[in-house]
């Protein structure tokens, strides 16, 4: 592929986080190689958040596993001054905090992470707000009927579908607050209409703020295109892996195959 070229421009951030032929090998043998504009632009916005934000720095984690998402979350508990968590991550958190969740997704192999993320931020005087209400139903379902509940009140028999008006209101007045925000998943099943109003508010929360915001990740796009706020928003990535990859600190291949050469 080399012989082919006499400039290879690497221009694909969403594939920055693959080792492969095309992204780190040929850079051994093109004559010339160099990050392409939308490459430069996304690591400079993400440099930017994590070198230098304006504070608070806020950020939104959600997704269905703590698992799936712990290295971010570890990482972004060393950086942020609040992390709020949604989805069945949220779950995770809540049982970690003494709270009931019912028959909610859980993970409970990561209670101990996430009690050791709360009490870390803790420690330094950042925090992790775990949601004081939420939406629940009894079946995981579009028809399922929507019932609001203080998360202390959830039942054996409740499945959470998302976080209730007052958790959104402490949330939104943190959102208020923030210097930069950086989004990566929603809240709540936004997918189901009467379990959408916490990533609603959210996304309109942040589309309102003041603060610099970068988003990133497919459920995050889809909830934002959803809304139509993609407008409103300071940054959206085109990464899914590779804007999680630098979310967990992790240097990209394909951007060290660049600065390898850069620097010969």
């Amino acid at each position: 592929m080399a012989s082919l070229c006499d400039v290879y421009v690497n221009d694909a951030f969403g594939t920055a986080h693959r080792a492969e032929a095309t992204t780190c090998g040929i850079t051994k043998y093109a004559a010339t190689v160099c990050a392409g504009p939308l490459l430069e632009a996304e690591l400079a916005v993400l440099h930017r958040v994590f070198s230098s934000p304006k504070k608070p720095l806020v950020a939104i984690v959600g997704g269905s596993k703590v698992s799936s998402k712990l290295s971010v979350l570890k990482f972004l508990s060393d950086k942020v001054d609040y992390l709020i968590v949604g989805g069945g991550i949220a779950n995770t958190f809540m049982l970690a905090a003494g709270l009931p969740i019912g028959k909610s997704l859980v993970e409970l192999d990561q209670v101990e992470n996430a009690l050791f993320i709360i009490n870390s931020m803790k420690s330094r005087g950042a925090a992790v707000p775990i949601p004081v209400d939420t939406i629940c139903a009894k079946f995981f379902d579009v028809s399922a009927e929507a019932n609001l509940k203080l998360s202390k009140e959830v039942l054996e028999d409740d499945i959470i579908m998302d976080v209730g008006p007052e958790t959104s209101r402490i949330f939104g007045e943190i959102l208020d607050l923030a210097g930069t925000i950086v989004w990566n998943g929603p809240v709540g099943v936004f997918e189901f209409d009467q379990f959408a109003n916490g990533t609603s508010f959210i996304a309109d929360t942040i589309a309102k703020s003041k603060g610099f915001s970068v988003a990133g990740g497919g459920d995050t796009i889809a909830a934002i295109a959803k809304y139509g706020i993609e407008d409103k928003i300071g940054y959206i990535s085109t990464g899914g892996g590779a804007f999680l990859e630098f979310l967990e600190g992790k240097t990209l291949p394909a951007v060290e195959a660049l600065q390898l050469r850069a620097d010969q």
